[in-house]
This record gives C-alpha cells, sequence and structure tokens, in this order.
C-alpha cells in the first residue's frame, strides 16, 4: 500500500511535468533576476529549436527546472498558459490558475558549462549535458542551428530551427561547430561524468553529412582516447542504405532517423523537404529498417511529434517500430515561434499523458527497458521518467543515481 501511495505521489509529479510542456509556463521574468545575477551559467541556451512560444531574447529563461522529487521540465514560454512559475520570498512555486502545485528549483549547470574550446568557443553554446545529479549523462551536442531545406522553401512545419538561428545567432555564438571544437567537449563532459553522446543539427545534404559525422567519431576517440564513445548519431534518411555501414564504422553505438509522422500523406504535408530530398516516406522506413540490421534491435532510435495526427495514427506508427525492436518514441508538439504552424494549438495536456502512456505501454510490450531507452535518448523527459518511476516502485532501482565526477 505504502508504494501504491508513493507511485501516485511520484505520478502526480510528473503530470505537472507533462503539463508545463504540453501548455507551456507563463511567468514575470523579473523572479529570476536575482537568480540569473548570481547564476549566469545556468540560463537557457536555444539548440537547434527555440521551444517556446514566446519570443525571450530580451530576458534570460532556465534552462531546466526541477519539480518536486526532481523531475525535470523546459521551461517552454507561453504567457497565455495556465501554468506559471512565481516566487515567495527565496523560493520558487509552480502554480496552476493560481493554485500552488509544487515548489521548484533550478537546474545547475554542469560543471564545464562556462569553459572553452581551444579556439575560443563556449562549450555551453553547442554541448550540454541532462543533469548530473539526477542520473541524466547524455552530452548532447547541436553542430548547427540551420537547415538547409531552408533554401527550398520547405522546412518541416513544427520546425523553427533557422527562425532560432536568426532571433540567437549573434548573442548565442550559433555557428557551424568544428569536428575539433565537439571532440574537446565530449571529452570534458565525460571527464565531469556523462556517459553517452548525442550528434544532431539541420538537415545537410547526405554526403556532406557522412563524411562531417566521421570526422566527429574520429575527432572524439583522438580526444577521449575512447574507441567506444557510446555516440548516437541524428540523421536524415540516406539515399543510399549502405552508407549507414560507415556510420557504425565510424564508432556510432546507436542511430536516429526521424520520421516525424506517420502516414505518407501526413508526411508530405508535415515534412515537404523530407518528402522531397529525403526519398519520402516509405524510403524513411527501408532506412529505419536498413539501420536495425547494422546496428541491431535497441540500437535504434525514432521518434514522432506528437499532436500533429491524430493519436491512434500515432499509436499505429509506435506500434510499427517497436514491435520491430526500435526505440520509438513521441514527444509533445510546441507550436513554436517562427515554425509555420506558430499560433496554433496543441492538444491538451490530458490528450499528451495519455500518449506518453500509450507509448510507455508499447514499449514494455515490446521488450524495450529503461537502460535500451537510456541508452539512444538525447535526454529523459517524461517519458523516461514514467519508466524510472515504475522500476523504482516494482523492481526498487533508484529513483535517480547521482552520475557527477566527485571532486
Amino acid at each position: 500500500m505504502a508504494d501504491e501511495v508513493l507511485r501516485k505521489q511520484l505520478l502526480d509529479e510528473l503530470k505537472i511535468v507533462n503539463g508545463l510542456e504540453a501548455e507551456g509556463v507563463n511567468f514575470a521574468p523579473s523572479i529570476f533576476n536575482e537568480y540569473f545575477s548570481e547564476h549566469p551559467e545556468d540560463a537557457l541556451f536555444h539548440y537547434c529549436m527555440d521551444n517556446s512560444y514566446e519570443d525571450t531574447t530580451k530576458f534570460h529563461v532556465p534552462a531546466e527546472i526541477r519539480v518536486g522529487h526532481g523531475f525535470g521540465s523546459q521551461v517552454q514560454t507561453n504567457f497565455k498558459s495556465p501554468y506559471k512559475l512565481i516566487k515567495e520570498g527565496s523560493e520558487f512555486f509552480v502554480t496552476k490558475n493560481e493554485e500552488v502545485l509544487a515548489p521548484f528549483s533550478i537546474s545547475k549547470a554542469w560543471v564545464s558549462y562556462g569553459k572553452k574550446t581551444s579556439d575560443g568557443v563556449r562549450f555551453g553554446s553547442f554541448l550540454t549535458t541532462g543533469n548530473l545529479k539526477y542520473g541524466e549523462g547524455v552530452a548532447f551536442v547541436a553542430y548547427s542551428d540551420e537547415c538547409a531545406l531552408l533554401q527550398r522553401g520547405k522546412d518541416c512545419l513544427f520546425c523553427n530551427i533557422n527562425a532560432t538561428k536568426r532571433r540567437f545567432g549573434d548573442l548565442e555564438q550559433h555557428q557551424w561547430k568544428y569536428p575539433k571544437q565537439i571532440g574537446e567537449a565530449v571529452k570534458q563532459a565525460f571527464a565531469d561524468g556523462a556517459d553517452h553522446f548525442n550528434i544532431t543539427g539541420g538537415f545537410v545534404p547526405e554526403r556532406r553529412e557522412l563524411e562531417y559525422y566521421i570526422d566527429v567519431a574520429e575527432a572524439i576517440q583522438e580526444a577521449t582516447g575512447r574507441e567506444d564513445f557510446n555516440g548516437t548519431a541524428v540523421i536524415g534518411a540516406p539515399e543510399d542504405l549502405k552508407v549507414l555501414e560507415q556510420y557504425k564504422e565510424a564508432g556510432y553505438r546507436t542511430i536516429a532517423i526521424h520520421p516525424e509522422v506517420w502516414g505518407e500523406n501526413w508526411f508530405n504535408a508535415i515534412c515537404p523537404g523530407k518528402a522531397e530530398v529525403g526519398g519520402g516516406f516509405n524510403h524513411y522506413l527501408d532506412a529505419v529498417d536498413a539501420a536495425l540490421e547494422i546496428f541491431g534491435k535497441g540500437k535504434v532510435r525514432t521518434q514522432f511529434v506528437a499532436g500533429l495526427q491524430p493519436k491512434n495514427e500515432l499509436y499505429d506508427g509506435l506500434e510499427y517500430f517497436a514491435e520491430r525492436g526500435v526505440v520509438a518514441l513521441s514527444l509533445a508538439w510546441i507550436p513554436n515561434i517562427g515554425s509555420a504552424l506558430e499560433g496554433q494549438r496543441s492538444p491538451t495536456e490530458e490528450w499528451h499523458w495519455e500518449v506518453v502512456n500509450k507509448n510507455y505501454e508499447i514499449l514494455r510490450k515490446n521488450g524495450i527497458t529503461y537502460d535500451v531507452l537510456y541508452d539512444s535518448l538525447p535526454n529523459r523527459r517524461v517519458l523516461g521518467d514514467l519508466f524510472r518511476i515504475n522500476d523504482h516502485i516494482d523492481k526498487g532501482t533508484p529513483l535517480f543515481e547521482d552520475k557527477r565526477v566527485q571532486k
């Protein structure tokens, strides 16, 4: 009985995070002035996509907040959200419709966030880890903040990567990152406690993408001295599927290929550039199948933007991939500023909570454990924390396991 009471408490806290990420969050920027005057390193850098409804170029936003027992949420600014962050004295709280739900804290940046590459680029402008205190040791790299599909006028409708660069490029050093810079940053992240590396960026031509990713792998191996750097390469579906073998040969342990939505008609409508230059929806399915043959079950990730299509169709896509051994994920759609769908409405937080639980059920049914999920994730998010809660209650595993290197 005590275990079930704790499970409910933890799930209620996670529902708050789900609400924050589905609805965005309102706050008066001034509540963080004192904090950021003392801890400027904890402010958000905008990797690839700015997941906010509002323009935040004039004030600092926390990179992440921690609710309740420590469940993390991005701060996706939405001044119309029923969720609001407030400060009372020296403490912060999450409210909904003016009712206090839970206290929160601002996540501390990892120890080397403010350090620089040998040529003077701040690591924090292109690489971060999850919060090592809470067992999130993924080093996440955004090698570029632009997408070549812009030149064709065919960005994915939900994506604001190019708009994000226009707003934050000069403020946050949003330029292409060289392999040596990434190698140095990953070396430092691993020294701080990270145990996994995930690299992504905007859509680039196939040959350039492959050559770059191979150069990055070699730079990481040289910098870290690690042949196996536990890396995930996030790529577009290559025209020649045989080149997928070269990613494995370069040292990437896992790979991610994202169709974003399920079904050819949805794919053509939502991802017109990928449909035109990426071989179309069925080619994306073939690319995932080919990646499975090369990397193996549990070593290929794919994800959908939940909220762009009816959930039953989304479930069909999750089932299709998961039963083949793919780590198939759904992430809540944010109609973020600068995207073609800016100003539209994502489904309700209840809708997204149902989707998270269905995604969890599908993965569990098909043998995907938390360890398999974590091994290819760029971050844990709500789905991963749902795994952790149930594993903690049912199996006695730690809810969070501190990965920080004690110095």
